[in-house]
């Protein structure tokens, strides 16, 4: 009786060591899984950090440029008005001693663009896949934002050169006609600064208020 008391006291023994071993173990590995999680959650929390400061710098970069354009390209938009309503004949005049249409009278003779609006840092973002950090609200106002740029960059100013570059818009004798056609699209091209820079201004405050 003994003897098969002390051998059910050895399965007994053996069978808690085998449990205590098993839950150390498992308490090992789910210890191990969560340290690497917080180390992976902790790289892409910097990524994601790092990814957010750099479109900041980029719209904080991007809404100086616009400041200057849109106050050069209003100046530009308040001559040609002027010319096309015949508030400013000197201009006009300088206009037609050439047979071609001279841009640099329309524009004082500066550049239509002299800085560039860039998308680095957001085209950056979504090659990454970091975007999937950011909360819904971010990706919605940055997107609309740079969709905006993009706009304005490749339609607008785009719309404007290659007008410039058709053979009717140096036609002196359609003067008139030709200059309304400007006035169109540097107004359009004011408006959409104009919008551009409520959108700059809106996302650079939504990115430091979830930053605070």
């Amino acid at each position: 009786m003994a003897k098969k008391n002390i051998f059910r006291f050895k399965i007994n023994t053996s069978i808690r060591d085998h449990i205590i071993q098993a839950i150390l173990i498992f308490a090992s590995v789910y210890f191990a899984f969560y340290i690497n999680k917080q180390s992976d959650n902790h790289k892409i929390n910097k990524r994601k950090a790092y990814a957010l400061e750099s479109i900041k710098k980029e719209l904080k970069q991007n809404s100086e440029v616009i400041d200057i354009w849109h106050e050069n390209h209003l100046q530009i938009y308040n001559r040609i008005e002027d010319m096309a309503e015949g508030r400013n004949d000197s201009l006009k005049t300088e206009l037609l001693k050439l047979d071609f249409l001279n841009m640099g009278v329309l524009t004082n003779n500066e550049s239509l663009v002299n800085e560039i609006l860039t998308n680095t840092a957001w085209k950056t973002a979504m090659a990454t896949g970091i975007i999937s950090e950011f909360d819904f609200e971010t990706i919605q106002t940055l997107t609309y934002v740079y969709s905006m740029q993009e706009v304005l960059m490749d339609k607008t100013i785009t719309k404007i050169l290659d007008f410039y570059f058709d053979m009717e818009a140096h036609n002196m004798e359609n003067l008139n006609s030709i200059l309304i056609q400007y006035q169109l699209r540097f107004g359009e091209l004011t408006g959409q600064e104009y919008l551009l820079k409520y959108l700059y201004a809106d996302a650079l405050n939504s990115l430091e208020n979830k930053r605070n």
